[in-house]
């Protein structure tokens, strides 16, 4: 790409991308301390912060919050570590692969609502045992879901983020010389699950460390998951916040702040525990792992890790494959294993509903991830230059580390802040605000992973089409972008998948006048009205499987079809010329 002026470019995304994390972040930080101009507050005071602290359900909040958003992402660790040691280069992992695409493209308010038709005490799991073994003829009083532990919490969460762990390790592997680690210490005589714990792990782990990050800080923060299937007696912190700075009384909102900010501290410190604890557990274990010990009994916690893993991965299909199963259910009475009659009348009724909200949610992420695309790009390209006319490749650019700070933030502790600008900017419950704070999280995930194939791309094809004929924009789309395709439409579906998923953003910017699929099955789940929640879920999962699916076929296919196309027009213009000639 032939750019000028990459200096000022560079500054201007820096800006770009800084100044509504600041703007957001100054909007929580002064109502924190009580002040807030457009409620006539002009005096700065910890009020908030004691009110904040004298709350009863912080404090149970903030402990369901820790044990979700610590006990997850452990896990969902643990478990993905484990089925890549059992698995990786053995030929029937590739179809465990092929079920981690539709499991991420999933957004997390679908994961949760098929988990509640699977776990619910009237769920599928106990239809199919009843009666014949468990005796029951109406739904027994359990709480299976929304439980007050927080466990069906940390279900769904490690069902959404274990496959996301699995990718990036999968893509890291590459980094780290795995096949060849591999088959020397397995020609030593070490056992797989051993050579994975003394050898691979340890290198692969500082590769994933942000990912992980990623994985925790949304585990924290985490609210549609936690209003769908999570504990509402009390609730986690986050959903404790978004209640506080929603409430009727505007003097919340102060404490809503004070406890934001909190919660930011909070994902701070348990980021730092976190490394400090792995500090200390690669400490206490150097010894084991240099003893020479071609097996362990610790490899039996791998072994473990393998089958919770595969049943995790079962269990996300079967949520989903229930999805439109309560859609087309006309009659489904406990404790029936299947539908006694099926119907298209529940689709029919809510079609008018469901084709607004689609073209909302279809608009909304077209649009944010097509900009988010040509920002990438335009990053990447700057870096790739500063990389090639560089004294230092490696040196980082600003907005390489600005990009994920939306991301590692809670939504809930900076979306308020930007919710006053909005209000003063009158954009509120504009489209293009929505569009531009989808754009904040959607920027993250379609950078990173377009970032590996494009810096790997080799210029000498763009300099040798230049070469023959000096078209520099021409060859760049005609030849990198062409041959960037699959990696261009691996990152859009990432994209679109991210913005589908996006429930807070969409909530504060749009303030309600543009319902998405999102937002309003996370509104409807606690209705009881399984049959129109089901349909919403199941469009919601439909679109980003279908994105991720067409970004598998397009690629491939893309030449034969423009061939065949071009081919078709050039007959059709001959076969018209050839008429008006006669």
């Amino acid at each position: 790409m032939p750019l000028k002026h990459i200096q000022w470019i560079t500054g201007f995304i820096t800006v770009l991308l800084a100044l509504p994390i600041v703007i957001g972040l100054v909007g929580t930080l002064l109502p924190a301390f009580h002040y807030f101009p457009p409620l006539g507050e002009y005096d700065f005071s910890l009020s908030p912060w004691r009110n904040v602290f004298s709350q009863g359900e912080f404090y149970a909040g903030l402990k369901l919050t820790l044990i979700t958003g610590i006990g997850a992402p452990v896990l969902a660790l643990w478990l993905a570590l484990s089925l890549l040691a059992w698995g990786y280069q053995r030929p029937f992992f590739k179809k465990i692969e092929a079920l981690l695409s539709p499991i991420l493209a999933v957004p997390h308010a679908a994961i949760a609502i098929g988990l509640l038709f699977l776990l619910s005490p009237s769920g599928w799991i106990v239809r199919l045992f009843s009666p014949w073994l468990t005796g029951f003829e109406r739904p027994p009083n359990w709480i299976t879901v929304q439980d007050p532990y927080g466990i069906s919490l940390i279900f769904a969460l490690i069902i959404k983020e274990m496959p996301y762990l699995l990718f990036v390790m999968l893509a890291a592997m590459k980094s780290i010389q795995a096949r060849e680690s591999m088959q020397a210490c397995q020609a030593l005589g070490y056992s797989r699950f051993t050579l994975w714990r003394k050898v691979l792990i340890p290198q692969l782990y500082p590769i994933i460390r942000l990912p992980i990050f990623i994985v925790v800080a949304f585990s924290l923060t985490v609210v549609d998951l936690a209003l769908v299937i999570g504990p509402n007696t009390p609730s986690t912190l986050a959903v404790t916040l978004f209640r506080w700075f929603n409430d009727p009384d505007l003097a919340m909102r102060y404490t809503a702040s004070a406890g934001a900010i909190f919660l930011m501290i909070t994902i701070f410190l348990v980021l730092g525990g976190w490394e400090l604890a792995h500090k200390v557990f690669s400490a206490m274990t150097r010894c084991e792992r240099s003893n020479g010990k071609r097996h362990g009994v610790s490899d039996i916690l791998l072994g473990t890790g393998v089958i919770l893993g595969a049943f995790t991965l079962l269990s996300a299909c079967i949520a989903l494959i229930l999805l439109p199963f309560w859609s087309l259910a006309k009659r489904w009475r406990f404790p029936d294993a299947l539908p006694s009659q099926w119907t298209w009348d529940n689709i029919e009724r809510a079609t008018p509903l469901l084709m607004e909200l689609s073209a909302n949610t279809l608009i909304i992420a077209l649009f944010s991830t097509l900009i988010a695309c040509a920002i990438s790009l335009l990053m990447l390209e700057i870096k790739r230059h500063s990389m090639t006319n560089s004294a230092s490749p490696s040196q980082q650019h600003a907005f390489d580390w600005l990009i994920y700070v939306p991301i590692l933030l809670p939504q809930i502790g900076f979306l308020f802040g930007l919710h006053v600008l909005l209000i003063y900017l009158n954009l509120n419950g504009d489209l293009c605000a929505i569009i531009a704070l989808h754009l904040m999280y959607v920027l993250p995930y379609v950078y990173l992973t377009l970032k590996g194939p494009y810096l790997a791309y080799n210029e000498d094809y763009l300099l040798q089409a230049n070469r023959l004929n000096h078209r520099p924009w021409r060859h760049y789309v005609s030849v990198k972008i062409a041959m960037l395709k699959p990696a261009l439409f691996t990152a859009f579906a990432m994209g679109f998948s991210v913005s589908i998923a996006q429930y807070l953003p969409t909530l504060i910017a749009g303030e309600g006048r543009y319902s998405t699929l999102t937002t309003e099955a996370v509104a409807q789940a606690a209705s009881g009205d399984r049959k129109q929640v089901g349909s919403m879920a199941l469009l919601q999962a439909f679109f980003p499987v279908m994105v991720f699916w067409l970004a598998q076929i397009i690629p491939s296919r893309w030449t034969e079809w423009r061939l065949t196309i071009k081919k078709r027009l050039k007959k059709a213009l001959t076969k018209k010329d050839k008429t008006c000639s006669a």
